[in-house]
């Protein structure tokens, strides 16, 4: 869809300023960093999120003499919100890079009050602190941002139809007969739009090959089905938005952190409750599956079960094991094979 900035790696040094953007459905908070100030409200904006705040952001930007070569703007993932914007930039050509909220927050340390303005400036100066590491980032292509917009479509009719089938369950002896029946019905109408959803989702898939062998790939792992291969893949940009397993486990709140200082605080390792709860639900799906019908994984639960480890904590385990997993078969770009032992 749109052309990649040539060589922008190497040329992320070359910038002069750091920009922070905090994103919402409805604005936009934009930071500058001061290494001298790093909160000056003088380098704060906020506009909306349309093309007429873009605009407004280019003049502000030109006002305050930053060319727009001369910049690189760092911002959070935050779904279809920051999709206007990423297409604004790319059109003007400016170099940006989405961040995981959590490797920003993180990389911080302790912080204390928070809005959109203190954000924008957090996302800034991390910007510059991890300016060495920063990978530019660019729009995923037409087939993914369609099959986001279809897992989201998707997600809303399975939402109805949980709720159909609810209602269905829960009836009690006074229900009409003709109020169960249409309940039946809209359930079979929802079912026939979630497959013709699927069904649409598969075309787009089998037209982009690249696309198409990470998802095959991604369906040779036992537990990971049409769901979570599709959402992995959307989420990831077809693995090129991530650099490794653990970046996307902190993105969906699934990687480990020690919790722990010196000699006097042991705290239990633990995960973030920020991140993608979404994509986290799907895959404790997959890690149910997993512990099922994998004999690897289903040996690991029965031996950390005996250990005494509680559920919710194996099963995050195992929630990270099949990301490993995911990465693993896609960076050797062969299918998953489980070990002789195991089958």
């Amino acid at each position: 869809m749109f052309q990649p900035i040539v060589n922008a790696k190497h040329k992320i040094m070359e910038k002069k300023w750091n920009v922070g953007i905090d994103i919402s459905k409805l604005t936009l908070d934009v930071a500058i960093f001061d290494l001298l100030n790093d909160r000056n409200e003088d380098n704060h904006l906020r506009i909306s999120n349309t093309d007429e705040g873009f605009k407004l952001l280019v003049k502000w930007f030109d006002r305050k003499s930053l060319a727009l070569t001369d910049i690189i703007v760092c911002m959070e993932h935050t779904g279809i919100y920051s999709y206007l914007i990423r297409v604004f930039f790319e059109k003007k050509r400016v170099m940006y890079s989405m961040q995981s909220p959590l490797e920003i927050k993180r990389s911080l340390g302790i912080t204390r009050g928070k809005n959109d303005k203190i954000d924008a400036f957090r996302i800034a100066k991390s910007c510059y602190l991890h300016r060495d590491f920063i990978k530019p980032s660019k729009m995923p292509s037409e087939v993914l941002l369609k099959l986001q917009r279809l897992s989201s479509e998707k997600k809303r009719y399975i939402k109805q139809l949980v709720g159909h089938k609810q209602c269905i369950s829960e009836k009690d002896e006074y229900e009409s007969t003709s109020a169960v029946d249409r309940t039946f019905k809209m359930m079979k109408e929802t079912e026939s739009i979630i497959h013709e959803i699927e069904k649409e989702m598969e075309e787009l898939i089998c037209a982009d090959l690249s696309i198409k062998k990470n998802y095959d790939l991604l369906l040779s792992i036992v537990g990971i089905g049409m769901v979570n291969a599709i959402t992995t893949i959307v989420n990831t940009e077809n693995f090129t938005s991530f650099q490794n397993a653990r970046q996307y486990a902190c993105y969906v709140s699934v990687a480990p952190f020690e919790h722990s200082s010196g000699s006097s605080i042991h705290g239990q390792t633990r995960v973030s409750k920020n991140g993608d709860k979404q994509a986290k639900a799907d895959l404790s799906q997959a890690a149910k599956s997993a512990a099922t019908w994998d004999k690897e994984i289903k040996q690991y639960f029965e031996r950390k079960k005996e250990q005494g480890k509680p559920y919710g904590k194996i099963m995050n385990a195992i929630k990270f094991k099949l990301i490993e997993r995911m990465f693993a078969i896609i960076n050797r770009g062969t299918p998953f094979v489980r070990l002789q032992t195991y089958a």
